[in-house]
């Protein structure tokens, strides 16, 4: 899921959004997403292939399946809290970078040994 903000905090179009997952998805890919109208770009065919399962949260938070938008829902939560909470301000500037931080985090959550493998990346 991309986030449908830009820069200034305004919601994104459906051909920025669509110009934002051609960047970072493959050909054929399934994306999943709430029921932002940005999305219903994705409803018709595209020259990407995409696919898209959509959740609408007024009726419920799971298509069954597995197929849900919780877990990156779960990611940008936790990375606001930790904006508000840690960080306090952020420039747009180093935005990815914060964000590269909170999926280290996340991807390492249940590995022990996340700082020693943290300090192994960063003197490799």
């Amino acid at each position: 899921m991309v986030a449908n903000r830009n820069e200034e905090g305004k919601q994104l179009s459906g051909k920025q959004l669509f110009a934002v997952l051609k960047k970072v998805c493959k050909d054929n890919t399934v994306v999943m997403t709430d029921q932002f109208s940005g999305y219903n770009i994705l409803d018709g065919e595209n020259d990407k292939k995409f696919f898209r399962l959509m959740v609408d949260h007024s009726v419920a938070y799971s298509l069954g399946g597995g197929i849900h938008t919780n877990g990156i829902e779960s990611f940008w939560a936790i990375l606001k809290r930790g904006v508000y909470g840690i960080f306090h301000n952020v420039s747009v500037k180093y935005m990815q970078r914060y964000v590269n931080e909170f999926c280290f985090r996340m991807n390492h959550r249940e590995y022990e040994e996340a700082f020693s493998r943290l300090a192994e990346l960063a003197v490799a």
